[in-house]
């Protein structure tokens, strides 16, 4: 058998074993490697800044727990809190009032009238008291999971960061493109990943920040409700509904009409219409231009929907690995597209010198 079979033949079935070695981590280092690509300018930055790889590694996966995991751990922390101070008592006086102001509701709302009422109506507080019990204990399995699955992400993401320059150089070599081939796709991903990352972080903290300042006024906790609102805005479509919805329901349960149609009139105008439509592709443009410093166009609508599909396949993940998924398809086409070009144009001079 020739060498270069044998050898291929082994390394298939040691990638085989590798995988079922780590099938468990797979997730959790594929996470990393986006982030890794996402954050690659900040990384630099920060090794060029410090004069070390492992001191910008270290920086770079310090602020990314800043950034990224410290809020949702705040939010799972103060939600265990929340489930376990819940008062059945008060629902009961709640609940009548929710249903009498069900009909006072504009017509923007019928899609969901129906529903919230049949859910009032078999609302069954003895059962509450059970499910709100196993629910604490299944939401307390689920933050210890994700905690864990965020610490191994981090991890991760370091020695990523600190290796990748080897990496690279390592890839270059293995990989049958050319080395400008390679770079420019490795640059285009890295684009569009981390124009996608710095716009998701700081559209997701503007809108937050605005939501904040707004239900402040009314005594609610504007730190918990500001990461509430961000991560909630991520959700295409949908998005802040999901938070100043319930708000305005629960202002109109006790009687604060005004407060409420604040609420719904401020999230809509104010961070629905401005900040969502008109400040946030400004964002993107300008974290295209200045924070990667590139040209390439980023399809917004095509983001969106990749985002959209990544969570519907993937959960929360979802809306880094759509783009991720997407981008890369994109770039090979470009790249498949570019070498054919090539191979076609040297057939032709080929031809030609024949003759």
């Amino acid at each position: 058998m020739n060498a270069k079979y044998f050898l291929g033949i082994m390394l298939i079935i040691n990638l085989y074993w590798i995988t079922i070695l780590y099938e468990q981590f797979l997730l959790n280092i594929l996470i990393a490697t986006l982030f890794s690509v996402a954050t690659s300018t900040l990384y630099n930055k920060l090794a060029n800044i410090t004069k070390s790889e492992a001191l910008g590694a270290f920086l770079s996966a310090v602020m990314l727990s800043l950034i990224f995991f410290v809020p949702i751990g705040y939010f799972i922390y103060q939600g265990i809190m929340f489930v376990k101070a819940i008062d059945t008592t008060k629902i009961e006086l709640i609940i009548p009032n929710i249903s009498d102001i069900m009909s006072f509701l504009p017509t923007y709302f019928d899609f969901i009238k129906s529903d919230i009422e049949n859910f009032l109506i078999s609302i069954n507080l003895p059962q509450l008291t059970k499910d709100t019990v196993k629910q604490v204990l299944s939401f307390g399995g689920d933050s210890v999971i994700f905690f864990k699955d965020s610490i191994l992400i981090i991890i991760f993401y370091f020695f990523i960061q600190y290796y990748r320059n080897k990496l690279g150089r390592y890839f270059k070599r293995i990989i049958p493109l050319s080395t400008q081939d390679t770079i420019s796709l490795f640059k285009e991903i890295s684009v569009v990943m981390g124009t996608v990352f710095y716009s998701i972080v700081i559209t997701a903290a503007f809108e937050g920040s605005l939501f904040a300042i707004m239900v402040y006024q009314y005594g609610y906790n504007p730190l918990l409700f500001g990461i509430l609102y961000g991560f909630s805005s991520l959700i295409p479509i949908v998005g802040g509904m999901l938070m100043w919805l319930p708000l305005l329901i629960y202002e109109f349960s006790l009687g604060h009409y005004f407060e409420g149609f604040v609420i719904m009139i401020y999230s809509i105008v104010i961070i629905a219409f401005f900040a969502d439509t008109i400040i946030k592709p400004i964002i993107i443009k300008y974290i295209n231009i200045k924070v990667m410093q590139s040209r390439i166009y980023v399809n917004e609508l095509l983001i969106f929907f990749s985002m959209l599909a990544g969570i519907s396949a993937f959960g929360f993940w979802g809306i880094i690995l759509g783009p991720a998924i997407i981008t890369l398809f994109l770039s090979l086409v470009k790249l498949y597209e570019k070498l054919y070009q090539k191979d076609k144009t040297i057939f032709k001079l080929n031809l030609g010198f024949s003759k």
